[in-house]
């Protein structure tokens, strides 16, 4: 059978004439905001012509038009994502749509430094927001260069080549020994994880231990992994009162839950016999009883302030100056 023929992809001009405004009009309003009021009406209808036909704007063209693209590139970040950072990504999206900005998630995990910002380059976006440790100088300078207004990084301290959000997550395990401590705990334990987090649970494991130790407290590092069977041994040791910490800062809600599992296990009672707390507030912490006590990053204030600092930072004025770092959060249920 013959097959109909393809309608004709539908145009700014076609909108135009649906919307009874000028091809100009309808540039302003789908490219952001500009030097030129749109009324809601004019919006409206525009807006109503761009559903009906399904139109959907060229980003090459609208790009040579602008002299830059809207994007905002994100790096997959290579951590595994908590439900906090999820929620943040999905905020940000939002509030960068609120300045004209359409954010694209880059999927390479592995991407960084000369390399990755080559990669990232490719796809000529306006800013590049990502994690320092994966955009050093040099990196930064080559986006510059291949145009690139601007880069945004984050991470735990403020970098001399680009204007940084600090966020540091051994927050959230300074406040978790702090909780415990403040119980009248004294015998402290820490997991600690490897493999592709063991960077991350190292810097967690030594604010644990600064914590503690101005207090005198000491810390038993546990290496572990995501598996009941590697905490048999520490969890063994543990039957005896003499030996047996009486709270454990787990790394993450997921190794503090496999740890409960592995103290009920063996007879041991989370609170009775031991505290524990995890962090990232997963849903899951909720559920199960105990209830888990959790700490966690308070991303949400930083999305508005990251999004109108690339705005500010592309208009060629500074960084906003509600960006800061995130703050930690502590949830007390009961399984501390």
């Amino acid at each position: 059978m013959p097959t109909a023929p393809r309608k004709a992809r539908p145009t700014s001009t076609d909108v135009a004439r649906l919307a009874g405004v000028s091809r100009t009009t309808v540039s302003y309003v789908l490219n952001g905001p500009g030097d030129r009021p749109i009324n809601d009406d004019t919006r409206r209808r525009v807006m109503a012509a761009v559903h009906e036909l399904g139109y959907a704007p060229h980003s090459t063209a609208r790009t040579l038009r602008a002299g830059r693209s809207n994007i905002v590139l994100v790096p997959m970040p290579q951590l595994p994502l908590a439900p906090t950072r999820h929620r943040f990504l999905e905020e940000l999206s939002g509030e960068l749509a609120h300045h004209g900005l359409t954010m694209l998630v880059h999927g390479d995990r592995e991407a960084s430094g000369v390399e990755g910002a080559r990669a990232w380059a490719e796809l000529r976006p306006a800013a590049v927001f990502t994690e320092a440790d994966r955009c050093p100088a040099e990196a930064a300078e080559l986006l510059g260069q291949a145009g690139v207004d601007t880069v945004l990084l984050y991470g735990p301290k403020a970098q001399a080549h680009a204007p940084t959000l600090v966020i540091t997550s051994a927050g959230v395990a300074e406040l978790a020994t702090r909780h415990l401590l403040s119980r009248g705990h004294r015998r402290l334990a820490c997991l600690v994880p490897g493999g592709d987090i063991a960077e991350l649970a190292r810097a967690r494991f030594d604010a644990v231990t600064i914590v503690a130790g101005r207090e005198g407290v000491p810390v038993q590092r546990v290496a572990c992994e995501l598996s009941t069977a590697s905490l048999v041994p520490a969890v063994d040791s543990w039957r005896d009162p003499q030996q047996r910490p009486d709270a454990v800062y787990a790394y993450n809600d997921e190794y503090a839950l496999v740890l409960i599992q592995a103290l009920t296990d063996v007879g041991l009672r989370v609170p009775h016999d031991m505290a524990v707390v995890g962090s990232d507030n997963l849903p899951l912490g909720s559920a199960l009883r105990p209830c888990l006590t959790t700490t966690y990053l308070d991303l949400s204030p930083a999305a508005a302030a990251v999004a109108a600092s690339i705005a500010s930072l592309l208009r060629g004025d500074g960084l906003s100056p509600d960006i800061t770092a995130a703050t930690p959060k502590l949830l007390i249920r009961e399984s501390a």
